[in-house]
């Protein structure tokens, strides 16, 4: 899937694609770029931090998993990705995960929880139009940076959005901070 990944989107920036098989690692973003009017950032991973807030990404058992920085990584300023990109993506021989970070107040999830769904979905359909997953379970997660510990909210609006993408993209839609490998 790697050789797939560079061979069909080819990074746009430096450090698109990077193999760690740490039992923890981190995901973060680096501040604000301008490009087409709109604040974008790149997904990056860190090996150490003390920052509680940032994006886990746990490996018990020293898999090698791989990280994609797809906004300003492989979709970095191009015109023909303008929007609907959702920020990096994870995967080792079995699971290919999308994911979305969103930094939030309590007052504004559920608009930005609305966004990420279909920045998850866009950027899984740009995807899917060029690699053919086989036997990759597909999964998509929203994680939410905030001050304050945001606990994932069981909904029925967002059981009906699992659903529709399980429906329309045979993806497992998770709302959580962290992934386990």
């Amino acid at each position: 899937m790697k050789q797939l990944i560079e061979t069909t989107f080819p990074c746009q920036t430096g450090n698109c694609l990077e193999t760690r098989n740490e039992t923890i690692f981190w995901v973060n973003e680096y501040p604000d770029e301008f490009d087409f009017g709109i604040n974008r950032k790149k997904s990056f991973v860190l090996i150490e931090t003390e920052d509680e807030l940032l994006f886990t990404v746990k490996n018990p058992n020293q898999k090698e998993v791989h990280f994609l920085a797809i906004d300003q990584g492989i979709f970095h300023g191009t015109k023909v990705y303008p929007d609907g990109r959702c920020d990096f993506a994870l995967f080792d021989d079995k699971r290919f995960c999308f994911i979305e970070i969103k930094e939030v107040t309590l007052r504004h999830r559920n608009k930005e929880r609305l966004e990420a769904y279909k920045q998850l979905k866009e950027t899984i359909i740009k995807f899917k139009k060029h690699i053919e997953f086989g036997h990759y379970q597909i999964e998509a997660q929203v994680s939410f940076k905030s001050s304050r510990k945001i606990y994932p909210r069981q909904t029925s609006s967002n059981q009906d959005i699992a659903k529709e993408f399980d429906d329309e993209l045979a993806v497992a839609l998770f709302e959580n901070n962290d992934i386990e490998f």
